[in-house]
């Protein structure tokens, strides 16, 4: 009992050292730059939204302090963050919605908690009357029960507050369309902590196998499969639409279709990623020899993990992405011609099919990027140089 409850102890003691140099780690000044660095765009986008939405209030309907211009204008900017167009629509519609239900019957029955539930429960009832969706209905019931604590009755603002919150949503739909975040921006910042975690387990995997450690294995097996592609098949899919309704560089076109081109790839890497993680996991489990070339084929598929970015950013990175990725192919390959156990050839047969779809990850059709790795393995077993350092 004593020996567990001392586990316990060190198992939380580890933990608590590890968030807390995360939390450094998160704070660090060149961490904090980059993360306002990278919100540029949005910070730009909610400074002109609000200030045009407050001004063209005053201008065209005369209201002198139009809050809910601006608020809704922000709660628009906000939402195109990571909602498609129709879900900005809806929450730029329900915002309206809920304010202009809300002034309407807070005139008739007053304020109060019997009122608020009264009031929310109305804008509810009418956007899901019209059919609105979760998003439109939650905004309606929110934007309600704003008004409905906020004001007091009698102050002459009904419905002018729900032409100022259309006029806001209006704006930041406008802003969004005319000056839209770059859709490069959040596609990579979706790719990278998902390469980083893609290498960090075929690293992972690799020591587990020279050191004979099914512990470091199992975890990195668990490492794998905690990796989700919601945010980055997200990313992709507001990039899209983006490209569709504003005009953009023919540059950034061509930028984001290599990384819509290695997100598809990506997915599939990450399923080889797991089963071969797996694969170590059974090796170590039952003892079967692991060749040295083995690990040293998936710290090579660490190195093409890490410098995909390159590709990505500039295709004249390409090789640097190639090389490694063949020459993992190729040295797992020709293990099996020494070592022929069960375990071996599944861990050889997911290196060949992630360094397959890394090598697609920059458009090559699945075809001719198994004849690049066959070419490799023929190459290493006559003793040349597996791939060319250059194109």
């Amino acid at each position: 009992m004593s020996g567990g409850r001392h586990d316990q102890a060190e198992r939380a003691r580890q933990r608590g050292t590890a968030l807390l140099e995360e939390a450094v780690e998160r704070s660090r000044p060149s961490i904090v730059a980059e993360r306002v660095r990278a919100n540029v765009e949005w910070l730009g986008q909610a400074m002109l939204a609000t200030g045009a939405a407050w001004v063209l209030a005053q201008q065209i309907f005369g209201h002198p302090r139009p809050i809910f211009a601006p608020v809704a204008a922000l709660i628009g900017v906000s939402a195109s963050l990571g909602q498609r167009r129709r879900s900005l629509i809806e929450m730029v519609l329900g915002v309206a919605l809920g304010i202009g239900i809300a002034d309407a019957l807070v005139t008739l029955i007053g304020t109060g908690p019997a009122q608020i539930a009264a009031v929310v429960g109305g804008a509810m009832a009418v956007a899901i009357a019209f059919g609105g969706s979760t998003v439109l209905v939650g905004e309606a019931a929110a934007s309600a029960l704003l008004v409905v604590t906020i004001q007091l009755p009698g102050t002459g603002l009904s419905g002018v507050r729900f032409l100022d919150s259309l006029l806001g949503g209006v704006v930041a739909i406008a802003v969004t369309s005319l000056l839209p975040r770059n859709p490069v921006e959040a596609v990579r910042r979706a790719v990278a902590p998902l390469l980083g975690e893609l290498a960090g387990t075929l690293e992972d995997v690799a020591r587990a196998l020279e050191r004979r450690d099914p512990e470091l294995a199992e975890r990195a097996w668990a490492r794998s499969s905690r990796l989700r592609l919601a945010e980055l098949e997200s990313a992709v899919a507001a990039g899209r639409e983006m490209l569709h309704l504003a005009p953009f560089r023919g540059g950034t076109r061509e930028q984001f279709a290599r990384y819509q081109q290695a997100a598809a790839q990506i997915a599939t890497t990450l399923t080889s990623v797991d089963a071969l993680s797996r694969g170590a996991v059974r090796a170590l489990s039952v003892d079967d020899n692991v060749p040295a070339p083995v690990p040293e084929s998936l710290r090579d598929l660490a190195e093409t993990v890490r410098t995909l970015d390159e590709y990505l950013e500039d295709p004249a990175g390409r090789p640097v992405v190639r090389e490694p990725a063949l020459r993992a192919a190729a040295q797992a390959t020709l293990v099996l011609e020494h070592t022929a156990n069960l375990s071996v050839s599944v861990i050889v047969a997911h290196v060949r099919s992630t360094a397959v779809d890394l090598i697609r990850g920059w458009g090559l059709d699945r075809a001719e990027a198994e004849r690049l790795v066959r070419e490799a393995a023929d190459k290493l077993a006559t003793g040349e140089h597996p791939v060319p350092l250059t194109e």
